[in-house]
């Protein structure tokens, strides 16, 4: 939504910064997969094969949760390299912060994870459906990539091939490259140092 923003509405805003951008994602399906398989083969591991292979072929031709959750498991153990890439999303850490929040009654914590799921199945289907390439390869303000060397679920292949494709006054990928998916939680300081440096100036 953030990219068909800049490119529909770009008196709105300075820059656009994507963070884990998905191009498009029945392809970055297929890459993020194939990019896992192969690691898994490589390195001799033979539960992942066993499970990756269970689940082909991938992506399904009707999005499948439990498959997708398959996938994103072994994406994320064998091509994140950074020791923090599991962090953002410790399922212990963000429970122990939804119940410690004086804000958050037990019903509202029930609902919070109720409602993942509720979104998960209700958006997947769309999600599934994001091609990039549809709204247009030229935008009226400087696009910027912050991305992750080794981001397991949005391949970076396929955002610097994105970026090359689109014609805009100002384009670039930032590399943050002790990261994966989530950069603004693995490497924070760079994350803020870039943006300090390269988006504030253009804030004027």
């Amino acid at each position: 939504m953030g990219l068909w923003l800049a490119h529909e509405h770009p008196e709105l805003i300075y820059a656009y910064i994507g963070t884990g951008q998905v191009v498009n994602m029945k392809q970055n399906e297929v890459v993020a997969y194939n990019d896992a398989l192969q690691e898994a083969r490589n390195r001799h591991n033979q539960q992942a094969i066993k499970d990756l292979e269970s689940i082909a072929p991938y992506p399904p031709p009707n999005p499948d949760s439990n498959k997708m959750a398959t996938a994103r498991n072994w994406e994320r153990d064998l091509l994140a390299q950074s020791p923090d890439a599991a962090g953002f999303l410790d399922i212990k850490r963000i429970v122990t912060g939804i119940v410690s929040t004086p804000e958050y009654s037990l019903a509202d914590d029930f609902g919070f994870f109720r409602g993942q799921m509720l979104s998960l199945n209700t958006l997947l289907p769309e999600v599934m459906k994001i091609d990039l390439h549809s709204l247009g390869l030229d935008f009226r303000e400087p696009i910027f990539f912050f991305e992750g060397r080794y981001d397991p679920y949005c391949r970076p292949s396929l955002v610097l091939e994105y970026t090359q494709t689109i014609k805009a006054p100002q384009k670039e990928v930032v590399w943050f490259d002790n990261s994966g998916h989530f950069p603004f939680f693995e490497e924070q300081q760079k994350f803020k140092d870039e943006l300090v440096q390269r988006f504030l100036p253009l804030a004027n």
